[in-house]
């Protein structure tokens, strides 16, 4: 997951810091895109970060707004991509429908002053991708952004979104940042390769106490990855070297389209549920991410990410594969010789 860091990361962002702090507010110029944008609401410095207006800041950057006051979340949309923050809150997050794209620390979280909303300028603009500079000779902070045109109400209706992200806000965070609740585990193979895992159990708790159980079951002991497909994924956890399929019992499918707000992405390295077109059909096969599988992002139940051993990972996506008889069906991509699971552990 790429994080956005603003503590001065940067000699640039240092430099801004800095020189806004040794003027007054009222002196600061801010030009988007090579034109001055004028303010009702004067700028406002804190911790040397410039705080603007949001309507100033959205109407610059060509961007749709939407305010919930019950949450005093702010929802911003450039038609492409969807960016939530909150009043007080430090975290932003930038999303698609079915996925978290990136995130961003501010040292100034957006606040209320005298009835306004004010957002660190520097922060949003650079969660929007542009580019943002200081000039100390003339006070001037720059901001160079291809501005889109967005329909007026587009944020809006990703209500629901905004209200799911602010009640499950420290979730995402501890995911984003690497601070959140996680499970360790690891599939350890019969050649002894080992494939350690994290797993998220406040973003996908069913399926990642699913997992847990069967493991300290011991029912993946023997068991194999069935389906390989380099470029693509390696998949198991249902059938024994015998081909010889073992039943597990099924479980709600915690993704997007089947109303679980997961936002997990498909990236290489991560665990997802294999299922069937019936949306609850995920049982106890699993499957790794070879490489980024984008249209697999809100279809399947991301719960976990490989931290270790994704060279055990590779090498079996390397296998060679053919087609062979499961319980008197035939199945494609079947490693020619057995990818073990010795035993899947559980470490808290």
């Amino acid at each position: 997951m790429k994080k956005i860091h603003f503590i001065s990361a940067t000699l640039m962002a240092a430099a801004v810091m800095l020189s806004a702090a040794a003027v007054s507010a009222d002196d600061i110029s801010i030009v988007v895109n090579g034109g001055k944008i004028e303010t009702e609401v004067p700028a406002v410095i804190e911790e040397g970060n410039t705080l603007v207006p949001l309507r100033a800041v959205s109407e610059a950057l060509g961007c749709d707004v939407s305010w919930d006051s019950d949450t005093q979340g702010i929802t911003l949309t450039d038609g492409e991509s969807l960016y939530f923050t909150w009043i007080g809150r430090d975290c932003a997050f930038k999303t698609s429908a079915v996925e978290m794209e990136n995130s961003s620390i501010m040292e100034v979280p957006p606040k209320l002053i005298e009835n306004n909303t004010m957002v660190p300028l520097r922060a949003i603009s650079e969660l929007f991708g542009a580019k943002v500079g200081w000039d100390g000779n003339t006070s001037t902070v720059t901001v160079n952004y291809e501005k889109k045109t967005v329909p007026e109400g587009l944020a809006k209706t990703f209500a629901t979104y905004e209200k799911k992200l602010n009640e499950m806000y420290d979730a995402y965070k501890g995911y984003v940042t690497g601070t959140g609740n996680k499970i360790n585990s690891e599939i350890q193979l019969e050649n002894g390769g080992v494939i350690e895992l994290e797993l998220y159990p406040d973003i996908a708790p069913v399926t990642v106490n699913n997992f847990v159980k069967l493991a300290n079951d011991d029912f993946y002991e023997g068991l194999i990855f069935h389906r390989v497909i380099k470029g693509f994924m390696i998949q198991g956890g249902g059938f024994d070297a015998d081909m010889k399929q073992k039943e597990a019992d099924s479980i709600k499918g915690e993704f997007i389209v089947n109303g679980s707000f997961n936002l997990i992405p498909h990236h290489r390295g991560v665990i997802s549920m294999a299922r069937t077109s019936v949306m609850d059909s995920a049982s106890s096969q699993f499957f790794i991410m070879h490489a980024d599988g984008p249209s697999l992002n809100g279809q399947y139940a991301a719960f976990g990410k490989v931290i270790s051993g994704m060279e055990y990972v590779d090498a079996v996506a390397n296998v060679a594969t053919e087609s062979k008889m499961f319980d008197g069906q035939k199945m494609d991509d079947v490693p020619a010789e057995n990818q073990v699971i010795k035993k899947v552990v559980i470490k808290w």
